[in-house]
């Protein structure tokens, strides 16, 4: 556990306890084993803190349902019930029932999104549906009576179902509002923000190894997530064959106390072409709910369809990404605000993890469309301009080049790759040969759009700016793009009068104050020095400055000079 993890009512941080562990070392291990002996948890132990945290987005906070609540449990009995998990799960044996994914070693919501993939893949049906299941409620309502039941089917022994009676029995969940404390006996449900909770539920799920079903379906389950597959040579069939085993999944939801939300389950065909527009009932009862068809449906956090193109997923993170990025970036202009380091750290520890969740399964699909590769890209624009300090007008073309990071749709593949390799699927030759080959498509599409074209001399080659580990500043950025404050480019804009620079001999571009301009020859010719100090020709080369570390740090100093001590304005 974090030692800075929030505590229970008796306000014992982990960190405490590795602290005070030498003195209290031997008292806790005889409790505990003594608790593990005679099958008792201790009562102190089973009250629930409970803060609320108000849920981002909502209106109405005087709405209850605008609060998510949270239990604060002591960290001994948390170390206690890791003792239970250990002893039930070796009985059991529950870690390798095969349908669930969630709190399982190993498995994720990837390998659940993936085993719906491969199973729809290898199934010989020509029609396969998914129904994504929604359960009310089903970590808080799951009932206690069948829950041990079943885990006497699975073979838990006399003293871990004696524990777990105990460990439940009793429990309760305190509230604190304006000074007044008000409790509740808790007599259901897996109890929130514990250790134990998770392993229980699974065991609750188990219950649908009951539902026997024959080669033209499956589940998967991830948590309390149920995906039902069904296959049919017929649409009809499928749609029969669906309500059959949803009948039965009714029978094990009253058994476990759960019920079942029709309105927010969804369902779509996965393999075969059907078009929304179809609905099931949920059961065999003429009178069930019906489940309506949809052309997408949001399982695990990423929109599936039929045709992996996961366009919608695509669209989502657009949406969501312009959160973050677009309040960071208002905040921020090219030469004021959030710092290039601190940009440059949230985008890689905070923004691209959530862009790419679960990449493995949609890399190929959502990347393969020229309308995906220009959303990524396009919703990519705002991290760079915060990393670079590039002015606004400079192209995205421009901006990945500068800051060396891979183009959005790139980089998303590149995690995948990561991932696969990670887990095994790829060697590390398989790998770096991969990624080689994202930064030379990046070259190549970099060297084919028409934009950007100044940058494409200062920064020709990809691959080498990648490895160049060069800070950047609002100065340079402007030397690197052609974006900036010279005339010939303000002049584009109707910003100032005239392009002519102020040294008489033309119009002031970017190429012009750094070659040419009699104003910025002082600074220029210690430039020059460096360059030949470097072995670097002077008119430069494309890339020249890039050559080594000096002769970047040159330009650097050379950018900032001219931007600074400027008379003109």
């Amino acid at each position: 556990m974090k030692p800075g993890k929030a505590p229970g009512l008796d306000g014992i941080t982990a960190g405490m306890l590795r602290k005070a562990w030498p003195i209290l070392a031997e008292e806790i291990t005889k409790l505990f084993k003594d608790c593990m002996k005679d099958a008792t948890f201790p009562q102190e132990w089973k009250d629930a803190n409970l803060v609320v945290i108000p849920k981002p987005g909502k209106a109405d906070m005087s709405s209850p349902k605008s609060y998510r609540p949270v239990s604060l449990l002591p960290t001994l009995a948390k170390a206690l019930e890791t003792l239970i998990i250990q002893d039930l799960v070796r009985e059991t044996n529950l870690d390798n029932y095969s349908p669930q994914h969630g709190f399982v070693p190993g498995r994720s919501t990837v390998t659940a999104m993936k085993a719906v993939y491969d199973w729809t893949g290898a199934s010989k049906s020509r029609h396969v549906v998914g129904v994504f299941l929604d359960i009310t409620g089903a970590f808080d309502n799951v009932g206690w009576h069948p829950m041990l039941k079943r885990l006497d089917e699975l073979g838990a022994s006399v003293r871990t179902l004696r524990m777990v009676g105990h460990y439940l029995n009793g429990r309760t969940a305190s509230l604190t509002l304006q000074g007044e404390r008000y409790s509740r006996t808790i007599e259901r449900g897996c109890p929130q923000g514990s250790q134990l909770g998770p392993t229980l539920w699974k065991v609750a799920m188990t219950g649908l190894d009951d539902i026997k079903m024959d080669a033209s379906a499956t589940a998967v389950l991830y948590a309390d997530d149920i995906a039902l597959l069904v296959g049919a040579a017929r649409p009809q069939t499928a749609f029969t064959r669906i309500e059959g085993y949803l009948q039965k999944m009714l029978t094990w939801a009253k058994e476990y106390e759960l019920r079942f939300s029709p309105t927010k389950t969804q369902m779509m065909s996965i393999k075969g072409g059907l078009k929304p527009g179809y609905d099931v009932g949920f059961g065999t009862d003429p009178a069930a709910s019906r489940i309506m068809s949809s052309a997408t449906v949001k399982y695990l956090g990423v929109y599936l369809d039929p045709r992996c193109s996961f366009w919608e997923h695509v669209k989502a993170l657009k949406s969501k990404s312009e959160g973050l990025y677009g309040r960071l970036r208002r905040m921020t202009s090219a030469n004021w605000g959030m710092g290039r380091l601190a940009a440059k750290i949230i985008y890689e520890a905070v923004y691209l993890p959530r862009i790419t969740y679960a990449a493995e399964i949609w890399a190929e699909g959502g990347c393969g469309l020229k309308k995906s590769i220009n959303a990524l890209c396009s919703m990519q624009r705002a991290p760079l301009l915060a990393i670079t300090s590039c002015y606004r007008t400079a192209s995205t073309n421009c901006l990945s080049a500068v800051a060396g990071v891979l183009p959005l749709d790139l980089e998303v593949r590149r995690v995948a790759l990561k991932r696969r390799h990670r887990n095994g699927t790829i060697d590390s030759q398989q790998y770096e040969d991969g990624v080689q080959g994202l930064v030379a498509e990046w070259q190549i599409r970099y060297d084919e759009l028409d934009k950007g074209e100044w940058t494409k001399i200062m920064i020709p080659d990809l691959a080498r700016r990648c490895k160049l580990p060069l800070k950047m500043d609002h100065y340079t950025a402007q030397f690197l793009t052609g974006h900036g404050d010279f005339n010939a480019k303000l002049h584009g804009f109707k910003l100032v009068r005239s392009a002519n620079c102020a040294c008489g001999n033309g119009a002031e571009t970017v190429r012009h104050v750094l070659l040419a301009c009699t104003r910025t020859r002082a600074y220029r010719e210690d430039l020059i020095t460096v360059m030949r100090e470097e072995q670097v020709s002077w008119p430069p080369e494309k890339g020249a400055f890039l050559s080594t570390r000096r002769t970047y740090e040159a330009l650097r100093k050379f950018s900032r000079k001219c931007m600074t001590n400027r008379t003109d304005r």
